[in-house]
C-alpha cells in the first residue's frame, strides 16, 4: 500500500514530489502521535490547560487571550487562507508565532475554487447534487471532499443542505449555544478506553444534532481563524460555513482564534497596558475597535467611534 502510493507520487512528479510528500507524511505522523499521546495521558480538561499553558509560555498575562472566548467578525473581512494545516489545529490553540507565515496567503476563491463553485451552483443556481461534477467525482472514488470518498458523499451533501437551512432560518449561532452545555460539562467527557483517547479528533464542520456526549473539541468547533501582523483575519478552518455566511449576507459570525502573529500580539499588549487612549501609538489607536482587542480595551475611556474606526478589520490587499 505504502509502496504503491510512493510509486504513484514518483510517477506524477518525480523525486521532488516524492520527497515533498514523504516530508508531509512524516510531519502528519508526528503530529498525529503527539496529539494522541497528550490526550491519552490526561483528561480533556487537563489536556486543554496543558496546551494553553505550553502555547502561551512567556506571554504577558495582561494581553494573553483566553482561547475559549469567541470573537465576532464580519465574514466578508475574511478573504485569505492561513498557511497552517488545520489537521490537529487544537495543538496550536492560543499560540503566538513570529515569522512571515501571514504574508502571501492564498485568497479563498483561489484555494477553494472548485468547492465554492459547487456550493454556488447548488445554493445560488438551485442545481441538484447529482448533476454536479465534484460530488460525482468523489462518488467514483477519484478524489476526496471533506472526509468523504465514495458513495458516502451523498450523505455529506445531505448534511450540507441541513446545515445551510439551519443557518438560513436560525442564524449563525455559536456552537456552544447550539449544544447547550457549559465548558465544564464538555470537559468531563468519559472515554471507555485509553485507545479511544489516543484517537485524534477530526477537525472540520460538525453538524450539531442531538449528541449523546459533547467533548471540548465539539464545544469550541466554531469557524477557526488566525490573525496576521496587521490584524488581518485569516481562515484556518470552516470553509463551508464561511461560504454560507458570506452567501447569506450574515453581518457577524462567531470565530475561535487559534494562532496570532507576534506583531499583532504586541498591539494587544500595548492596548492592555495603556492607561489612556492618548498613550497609544497610532497603530494602537487604529486597532482599538478590532474584534480581537475586545478583551484588552475595556479599562480605557474609549472615544466615540466613527465609521472609519469601526471598519478597522484589515482584509487582504488587492
Amino acid at each position: 500500500m505504502v509502496v504503491n502510493r510512493a510509486l504513484d507520487h514518483y510517477r506524477r512528479g518525480g523525486m521532488g514530489r516524492l520527497v515533498d510528500m514523504t516530508k508531509r507524511q512524516l510531519d502528519y505522523s508526528y503530529r498525529y502521535g503527539m496529539f494522541g499521546v497528550e490526550r491519552a495521558l490526561s483528561t480533556d480538561r487537563e489536556w486543554y490547560e496543558y496546551t494553553v499553558r505550553r502555547n502561551q509560555r512567556g506571554l504577558d498575562s495582561e494581553a494573553a487571550a483566553d482561547p475559549r472566548e469567541l470573537r465576532y467578525v464580519d465574514p466578508q473581512a475574511i478573504q485569505r487562507v492561513s498557511p497552517f494545516n488545520p489537521r490537529f489545529c487544537w495543538r496550536k490553540l492560543g499560540a503566538v508565532k513570529d515569522g512571515r507565515w501571514d504574508l502571501n496567503c492564498q485568497r479563498l476563491e483561489d484555494r477553494f475554487d472548485d468547492i465554492w463553485a459547487t456550493l454556488e451552483a447548488r445554493y445560488e443556481d438551485g442545481e441538484e447534487w447529482e448533476d454536479l461534477a465534484l460530488p460525482n467525482e468523489v462518488a467514483r472514488g477519484e478524489r476526496r471532499w471533506h472526509f468523504s470518498m465514495g458513495p458516502e458523499v451523498w450523505q455529506w451533501t445531505e448534511q450540507l443542505d441541513q446545515l445551510y437551512e439551519s443557518i438560513r432560518t436560525k442564524g449563525f449561532l455559536p456552537v456552544r449555544e447550539i449544544l447547550g452545555v457549559s465548558f465544564e460539562e464538555a470537559a468531563e467527557t468519559d472515554y471507555e478506553s485509553v485507545r479511544d483517547r489516543f484517537r485524534p479528533v477530526a477537525n472540520g464542520s460538525l453538524f450539531f444534532g442531538e449528541r449523546d456526549e459533547v467533548s471540548i473539541f465539539d464545544w469550541i468547533d466554531d469557524i477557526r481563524v488566525d490573525i496576521g501582523r496587521d490584524g488581518e483575519i485569516l481562515r484556518h478552518n470552516g470553509r463551508h460555513r464561511l461560504w454560507f455566511a458570506k452567501h447569506l449576507g450574515i453581518e457577524e459570525i462567531p470565530v475561535c482564534v487559534i494562532v496570532r502573529h507576534e506583531q499583532w500580539q504586541a498591539v494587544r499588549r500595548e492596548i492592555a497596558h495603556a492607561d489612556s487612549v492618548e498613550e497609544l501609538s497610532d497603530r494602537g489607536r487604529r486597532h482599538l475597535f478590532h474584534p480581537d482587542t475586545v478583551d484588552v480595551r475595556d479599562h480605557l475611556d474609549l472615544p466615540e467611534t466613527d465609521e472609519a474606526v469601526e471598519r478597522d478589520t484589515p482584509v487582504a490587499p488587492l
